[in-house]
């Protein structure tokens, strides 16, 4: 688990299955962060005055069976709504101009890079 209050550090904790927590101004005001959050619940945000909330949900998830588990289960499901970026380039260069053509004419076809 990650406690802190870096928008970064708690959206890469995320990413990687381990429950984010953190406890800032931004709190509520990133897109990333936000969806990270709100669709996946794989972080938490609270504004200061709100640090009894976070400690309860601090809380809550130390109490919480099978943590680890879950977490990974709900970053598997993020990771499923998205393209392996690294591949998509691989392709998009390896086949320039060709590819920069094909995503112009159909950008749907990033779809393809999907995990």
């Amino acid at each position: 688990m990650l406690i802190g209050d870096s928008q970064t550090m708690t959206s890469e904790a995320a990413v990687l299955g381990t429950p984010g927590i953190k406890l800032n101004s931004f709190a509520g005001r990133l897109s990333v962060p936000n969806e990270l959050e709100n669709k996946y619940k794989l972080c938490y945000s609270f504004s200061p005055p709100d640090f009894d909330m976070m400690m309860n949900k601090i809380k809550e998830l130390i109490e919480t069976q099978d943590l680890k588990e879950k977490f990974q289960f709900r970053r598997q499901q993020m990771l499923s709504d998205k393209i392996d970026v690294s591949a998509f380039f691989v392709w998009f260069i390896e086949n320039y101009p060709e590819s920069a053509k094909i995503m112009k004419e159909n950008p749907d076809y990033q779809y393809n890079f999907k995990y």
